[in-house]
């Protein structure tokens, strides 16, 4: 045990990595979903060969043909979601509400009339800015449970001994030297010296707790651009503009459950704060296909998005380790924290799925419609580029992805009944599971329900969106997959909007 007093002080003034980027922050940013104006989300956001709404510009930028007046609309978003979390058979639950704005955007139209529109070809042309928001990271989840089996600490000294063990200290991450200055991690005295082990005793059972505290979201401006060619075919272009703000806290706790005051051990807090910003851009192609005055249907294109991160990060973490430190020094504190002496900054890239986007509409005259879009993405080509050359994580990380997610399809149906300036809206939407694993069914189901009022000049909508998804998630992954069990969350939150907008 003395050797372990002694060692713990060796390679305190040694440079630490730290690499806060996985494959949950890339799944995070990579998966997207459409808010924007109430008309589009009351519909379940199905607009790629609707068009004549704002919410399109993200969807399909060709719907912007179908214009034929100007327009300004905003639309503010009261957002609240519940999460009831099961782990190692202990449950627990948390709420977050927030107030943001989902959309607001202005469209300029060049509509022909008379004798110029039977002379053009092009009927009307269109350009227009705004932001449509695309992500909604505002979330708290907790949970907790008995585990008899392993520790934190376990993934902490595998990864220094994936580096070459206890020599490699210098090059550990953060999370994994603090363990060793927190008298959690040393040198493996009683087999291999060479390599580093875990001395938090899990037999008795460890009471570990996970708490995440998240806020921010993801918001696309877009510039777009087309027409109307011969009342037959819209044609439209975005180039999107994408920023990032993501701020999270993360607690992770483990008490001794045994009683034994001579262990070594009685209990560690790990908070790790993280804030993200960015800035990524893509560009959207559509077209919509009049095929008669009661069907069209649309088939947009997204390119990959590259978004430009910046992660500011520290740590702290403080142990209890009982009489480890008494047992020499009796009026000695057993309480130990390293705290990050700076904040971490680590810039990076990461390229995010590109799309396809098949849709189409049924119309009922002016009485209504019926429109679906059928959506296509693969989130196991998510890539990172790390800086600084650092191939061997860009690598790993790189593989995790490409070993965890697959290919999705998305599916997103709505309808609208007209009496006369009141409209009547529903809308489903079904996102495919990113998940290669079927432990838990991950896809993720909205219901949405709405209603408008148009005059010539103004307009109001009104929509109601429920969501509900399941997710697995492991609090730490080990050498063996299956030694970590998973904390299964159910997430429902519920959306209402409000647009108001107004013609010229």
């Amino acid at each position: 045990m003395k050797k372990r007093i002694i060692t713990i002080f060796i390679l305190s003034a040694f440079a630490i990595k730290a690499t806060a980027q996985d494959e949950n922050d890339a799944l995070r940013f990579g998966m997207s979903q459409y808010f924007g104006t109430a008309r589009g989300m009351a519909i379940g956001n199905a607009t790629g060969s609707i068009g004549g709404d704002f919410s399109t510009l993200s969807v399909n930028p060709a719907g912007i043909g179908i214009y034929r007046k100007s327009e300004f609309s905003f639309t503010p978003n009261f957002s609240n979601a519940k999460n009831e979390s099961t782990y190692l058979n202990e449950n627990m639950s948390d709420r977050k509400s927030k107030l943001h704005f989902a959309q607001v955007g202005l469209v300029i139209t060049n509509a022909k009339k008379g004798n110029a529109a039977k002379r053009s070809a092009w009927k009307t042309g269109s350009f227009a800015f705004g932001m449509n928001k695309i992500a909604n990271f505002s979330n708290n989840y907790s949970y907790t449970g008995k585990n008899n089996l392993n520790s934190i600490v376990n993934k902490w000294a595998n990864d220094i001994n994936a580096l070459g063990g206890f020599s490699s200290l210098a090059n550990a991450n953060y999370s994994a030297y603090a363990a060793y200055q927190t008298y959690l991690i040393d040198k493996n005295f009683a087999g291999d010296t060479t390599k580093v082990k875990s001395y938090v005793p899990t037999a008795a059972g460890l009471q570990q707790t996970k708490q995440v505290f998240e806020t921010g979201g993801m918001n696309e401006v877009v510039f777009t651009a087309g027409g109307n060619y011969l009342d037959k075919l819209m044609l439209g272009a975005t180039l999107g503009i994408t920023s990032i703000n993501y701020n999270r806290s993360f607690n992770f706790e483990e008490r001794d459950l045994s009683g034994n005051l001579s262990n070594d051990f009685s209990s560690f807090q790990y908070t790790e704060k993280l804030a993200t910003s960015g800035t990524g851009v893509n560009l959207k192609l559509g077209a919509i296909l009049k095929a008669s005055d009661n069907f069209r249907f649309g088939l947009a294109l997204h390119t990959p998005t590259a978004i430009f991160l910046d992660d500011f990060s520290s740590i702290v973490m403080t142990s209890n380790t009982d009489s480890l430190l008494t047992r020499n020094n009796p009026s000695a504190s057993p309480i130990t924290t390293f705290k990050q002496d700076s904040v971490l900054i680590y810039n990076y890239t990461l390229y995010t799925p590109g799309k396809v986007i098949g849709s189409f509409t049924l119309l009922f005259n002016k009485k209504g419609f019926l429109t679906a879009d059928i959506e296509y993405l693969d989130y196991s080509s998510m890539t990172y580029r790390f800086e600084d050359a650092d191939f061997l994580a860009e690598s790993s990380m790189n593989n995790t992805i490409q070993k965890t997610y697959k290919s999705a399809v998305n599916v997103r149906v709505g309808a609208e009944a007209k009496l006369q300036d009141v409209s009547l809206r529903a809308g489903f939407a079904f996102y495919g599971s990113p998940y290669q694993s079927t432990v838990v069914n991950s896809d993720r189901l909205l219901f949405s329900l709405g209603t408008g009022y148009r005059t010539n000049t103004w307009f109001l909508d009104g929509a109601f969106v429920h969501s509900m998804q399941k997710i697995a998630e492991k609090p730490y992954v080990l050498n063996n997959l299956n030694d970590v069990s998973n904390a299964i969350i159910k997430n429902n939150s519920s959306q209402l909007l409000i647009t108001l907008g107004w013609k010229f």
